[in-house]
């Protein structure tokens, strides 16, 4: 079975939803509004340049016309908006702002020859022929003799930093292919077209490159034909994901939010997270009382100079551990601190600087004496409180 690019980062962004496409062949009508006019000004793009294929006058007019007339033939009721403050309207005007960018940045189109045009690549990545992928290039040209250029098109609101770029795998895998059909070609350069943001981007890939990513990517189909468990991976891309309604992400949501008042609140998932969401309140108050209490429960055995507190039916005992007290991430002093235990080859021993960790490995680590020293230098004497209620021994009365 062939791997596509998409299928690839599918798997790497949500094995959920990679198994939910591709293992379970699930399919639907829903598709968020970004992509489809990501699809509409593709398809217009490809128009450009096939009519220029076959020397047509193109004019900005004409291809206006056809991306108007692409949209309201390919729009559907499924097609979903995310961002309650925009409409189809808003989001086929910035289609439309994306091809009038486009093509008064390139006419009169006479940067290179076009060889491809939704080009299909599909080329083996090992000898055997076990691994292959397959693609479709938005365009390959030829701006001179043996160099190619490997162009994409992306309608996305983010534009990528220079280095996102330097490591994207799709068009490193189209130039893998072209590496292969035409073996002769001394220069390929990969190009991306943020037409949101009218900028065209370069990069390159080295063999060395290439073979990095032949071998991690067959790595990595070797992990998914080998997967027993594809588990859900919540991120910023669920609200446009098209299986919200069966992911364990989100079921529950599609299951219970179109019930009536009375069903909702009796749901049991809702009774109990209800239930749990006020247990846990609970929890942080009993917490802050609890805190207080024993304050002042330390202060009291302090004043009184008791080391036990008898109620009724229980005894409390209060101990106060001494220690050291190292300073804070952000206290004054701890960089310093830092910087001799690094020195002194113990980082790792003392857990990274887990102040209460040095705190208690300090007289029990077997460190160097010298250098036990010189750290008690930057701690303070502190003592900890130790404090727990137990049953009296009634035979015994205390």
């Amino acid at each position: 079975m062939p791997y596509s690019a998409s299928r690839l980062e599918t798997y790497r962004q949500c094995p959920q939803k990679f198994k939910f496409t591709y293992v379970d062949g699930i399919k639907t009508a829903s598709e968020g509004i970004e992509a489809f006019m990501g699809s509409r000004v593709h398809e217009t793009l490809e128009t450009l340049y096939t009519d220029l294929k076959f020397c047509k006058t193109v004019t900005l007019e004409s291809l206006l016309d056809f991306y108007h007339r692409s949209w309201a033939k390919a729009w559907h009721d499924d097609v979903k908006i995310v961002r309650e403050d925009l409409t189809p309207d808003n989001y086929e005007a910035l289609g439309e702002k994306c091809v009038v960018d486009y093509y008064n940045h390139y006419t009169p189109f006479d940067q290179g020859r076009t060889l491809g045009i939704e080009h299909r690549v599909n080329f083996d990545l090992d000898p055997e022929g076990q691994y292959s992928i397959l693609g479709f290039i938005d365009r390959i040209s030829q701006p001179k003799d043996k160099v190619i250029w490997i162009h994409d098109y992306k309608a996305k609101s983010h534009l990528p930093s220079q280095q996102d770029l330097d490591e994207d795998r799709q068009l490193a895998f189209y130039q893998m292919a072209i590496k292969q059909l035409w073996p002769d070609i001394e220069e390929v350069e990969l190009v991306w077209h943020y037409v949101m943001f009218d900028q065209e981007i370069h990069s390159r890939r080295s063999d060395a490159q290439l073979e990095e990513l032949r071998q991690e990517t067959i790595t990595l189909i070797q992990e998914i034909e080998s997967a027993t468990d594809f588990p859900s991976k919540k991120s910023g891309l669920c609200n446009w994901c098209e299986h919200q309604s069966i992911c364990p992400q989100f079921k529950h949501l599609f299951e219970t939010k179109d019930l009536p008042p009375n069903e909702y609140m009796g749901e049991p998932g809702v009774q109990l997270g209800e239930r749990l969401v006020y247990l846990q309140a609970e929890e942080e108050k009993i917490k802050k009382e609890l805190k207080q209490v024993k304050e002042a429960l330390t202060d009291y055995t302090k004043k009184k100079g008791v080391e036990t507190v008898f109620t009724k039916d229980h005894k409390i005992l209060v101990k106060f551990y001494s220690n050291i007290k190292f300073p804070g991430r952000k206290d004054p002093g701890r960089q310093n601190l830092e910087k001799l235990i690094r020195d002194a080859g113990l980082w790792d021993v003392s857990s990274s600087l887990d102040v209460y960790a040095l705190a208690r490995l300090i007289d029990k680590s077997g460190w160097d004496v010298e250098v036990v020293e010189k750290i008690k230098k930057f701690g303070t004497p502190d003592q900890t409180p130790w404090i727990k209620a137990f049953p009296k021994n009634q035979r015994r009365g205390w």
